[in-house]
């Protein structure tokens, strides 16, 4: 589809007067360089904004609370949001039942593995504000490479994957970096691709993952 229009989820938090949201500009960038165009969620049917929209990005942000895959919180956890998560889901589910696609990045590839009835391991050290290696497999490993250096901006990592996704990129300590769906338009990355495209932001330098923007645009 051309100029496709992706809806970006968001972020919550308080304000002087009201609870109001944010999310980087730098999705938004991207989207534009592949081709689409985003929008912030700020609220609304899930529903009707599946209808509306062609493509859904559930952006990075705190952590997944841990009940929802069936957990109890077992370490301090970072920016917990129920209402987020409650809204990610119902838009997730919505988006998905029309098949349109869905790109997962950091707590987004983590919130769809959950949405799906995966689960996360709650902690981990390793992996926060830092780069690593990846080995990337099929696909991925086309569009980036059989080895890549990506950031990483977590401290939770997939502990069991969902039913019916499958697992692409690996860390050296064999965390899961990236899944993907066989037969549905569902891709998930644990890194922030948003931070790495040239001229955007270029927190690994020579890399390029506009790519995954790409493949998002691509499937609308």
């Amino acid at each position: 589809m051309k100029n496709p229009l992706i809806l970006i989820s968001s972020g919550r938090y308080m304000d002087t007067l009201s609870i109001a949201r944010r999310q980087s500009e730098l999705y938004a960038a991207c989207l534009s360089a592949a081709g689409g165009a985003g929008v912030i969620y700020s609220g609304a049917s899930s529903a009707m904004l599946a209808d509306r929209c062609d493509g859904l990005l559930l952006a990075g942000g705190g952590d997944i609370h841990p009940t929802r895959y069936g957990q109890s919180c077992a370490c301090c956890q970072l920016c917990i949001d129920s209402v987020r998560d409650e809204e990610e889901q119902a838009l997730f589910d919505s988006f998905f039942a029309r098949g349109k696609p869905v790109l997962g990045i950091c707590r987004g590839m983590q919130a769809i593995n959950v949405f799906l009835g995966g689960t996360l391991q709650q902690h981990i050290i390793g992996h926060a504000n830092c780069c690593h290696t990846i080995h990337c497999t099929g696909w991925l490993a086309a569009q980036l490479g059989g080895n890549a250096t990506v950031n990483s901006y977590h401290h939770q990592i997939v502990e069991s994957i969902a039913n019916g996704l499958e697992a692409v990129a690996f860390a050296p300590d064999t965390s899961v970096e990236a899944l993907v769906h066989p037969s549905a338009a569902l891709l998930g990355v644990q890194w922030h691709p948003e931070r790495m495209v040239p001229s955007i932001c270029e927190d690994v330098l020579g890399a390029n993952h506009l790519p995954l923007f790409s493949w998002l645009c691509a499937h609308c």
